[in-house]
């Protein structure tokens, strides 16, 4: 996969060499989304991956395989205390949209999420990343869990996005490692030898296949 900030296999780019356990996972409850699929809002935790709806069923705007469209995810993390840029034509495919948000969390690590449109304006990528602070050079992994499982769960809705928890918790941290769900690619990875900035990534086939934006 590839998204609008880092560059890798062609098209795509995921990333942990740990394995947590049953009850390491409940620890990290709720670290997700919990809302409307038109206008999220956060709730108490509750589970391990929550996302921001009421309903598993996608709207009629929503882009086949995720959960909610881009502009429910984007309102939500701006409800969390993300600042988010406006739309602009994405680095990688053409005709798509990127928007990104950022967040520096109590710890002082910087979150970090971007949506990808197509022309259509239905969503076709996600990411999420978390980087460490100065002295974390390399971040551990267990850092990055909570945000990531939570972004999962808000581009796939909180069963499916729980139902990825144990195959993120045993891959973040991994140069690159993807796996599917129904007809999305699902991946985690690092950027080069960065071991300090770990992410996590969704898109559907038509991202990946979309050209890149010819040279201006």
């Amino acid at each position: 996969m590839r998204h609008d900030v880092v560059t890798r296999h062609p098209r795509r780019a995921f990333g942990v060499g740990m394995v947590v356990g049953t009850a390491f996972l409940v620890a990290f409850a709720g670290c997700g989304p919990t809302a409307s699929p038109t206008s999220p809002t956060p709730t108490s935790p509750t589970s391990a991956v929550q996302s921001p709806s009421l309903s598993e069923a996608p709207s009629p705007t929503v882009a086949a395989g995720f959960a909610f469209d881009a502009q429910s995810v984007v309102g939500y993390y701006q409800t969390q205390g993300y600042t988010c840029t406006g739309p602009q034509p994405s680095a990688l495919a053409q005709g798509h949209q990127f928007t990104s948000c950022q967040l520096v969390d109590p710890a002082g690590r910087t979150r970090v999420v971007g949506v990808v449109t197509d022309p259509n304006g239905d969503l076709a990528d996600g990411f999420a990343s978390v980087r460490g602070t100065a002295s974390e050079t390399i971040l551990d992994p267990s850092a990055a869990l909570e945000p990531l499982a939570g972004f999962l769960g808000a581009m796939l809705g909180e069963s499916r996005g729980e139902s990825l928890l144990t195959w993120l918790a045993g891959h973040l941290g991994d140069a690159f490692a993807e796996t599917t769900i129904d007809d999305l690619h699902v991946a985690t990875y690092i950027k080069g030898d960065d071991h300090s900035t770990i992410y996590v990534e969704v898109a559907n086939q038509t991202y990946l296949d979309a050209p890149s934006p010819s040279p201006s």
